[in-house]
């Protein structure tokens, strides 16, 4: 039991690192971000804010909504959502200043797309970890879930699709202020359409024998 408890929590830490790293890649890249990543790069440029900042309070906001839509709440949960949120800002903050440098490697269209594409496919391997794990996710997964069962009969989908309303109202909120779109990409459209298969392919292909708890 203590092995399968470890092995969860090795898998959920290194899930969390490759998770806020590839974020930090794609960032990095210039050419686009998923819907939540675009959306606190968004208000950080409209506040003037740094990015770890934005990212723990939509993170935090949602946390609220969770609560709210779910019947019944484990406090466990939430304080691991708190706890992730923070460290998930905190350490995507950090690898992006870290790695800033790799940007001046990755030049042109050809360069920034091999970066986001190198960056989605590191997310991809992070959260198949980190879901397989099934200790905390990030708060907008819990949203997904929740969206799909309460409202479309367990269609994580059409979940997903509800849960990126908010991303896209901060989005565009940016966009009035800012008179651009930041984060929005080449990379933000393969984000939303091939994210969920290549975690399926890491979910069969990568440790196949660590399970979903």
């Amino acid at each position: 039991m203590i092995n399968r408890q470890t092995t969860r929590v090795v898998f959920f830490i290194i899930g969390l690192l490759l998770v806020t790293f590839g974020n930090a890649l794609s960032i990095i890249s210039g050419a686009g971000n998923g819907m939540w990543t675009a959306a606190s790069l968004g208000l950080s440029q409209v506040f003037h804010a740094p990015l770890n900042a934005t990212i723990m309070l939509i993170g935090f906001l949602v946390i609220i909504a969770n609560i709210f839509l779910l019947p019944l709440v484990s406090w466990r949960h939430v304080a691991g959502s708190v706890l992730f949120v923070f460290f998930f800002g905190e350490l995507i903050h950090a690898f992006a200043l870290s790695f800033f440098f790799l940007r001046r490697f990755f030049t042109g269209g050809v360069g920034q797309l091999i970066l986001v594409v190198l960056g989605i496919l590191i997310v991809c391997l992070g959260t198949s970890f980190y879901q397989r794990a099934n200790l905390w996710m990030y708060p907008t997964d819990y949203l997904t879930d929740i969206l799909a069962s309460r409202f479309f009969s367990g269609n994580v989908w059409k979940g997903q699709l509800l849960a990126f309303l908010p991303a896209i109202l901060l989005i565009f909120l940016a966009f009035i202020v800012t008179g651009h779109f930041v984060g929005i990409q080449i990379g933000t459209v393969l984000a939303l359409f091939c994210n969920g298969e290549c975690i399926a392919f890491f979910n069969r292909f990568a440790f196949p024998s660590f399970r979903h708890y």
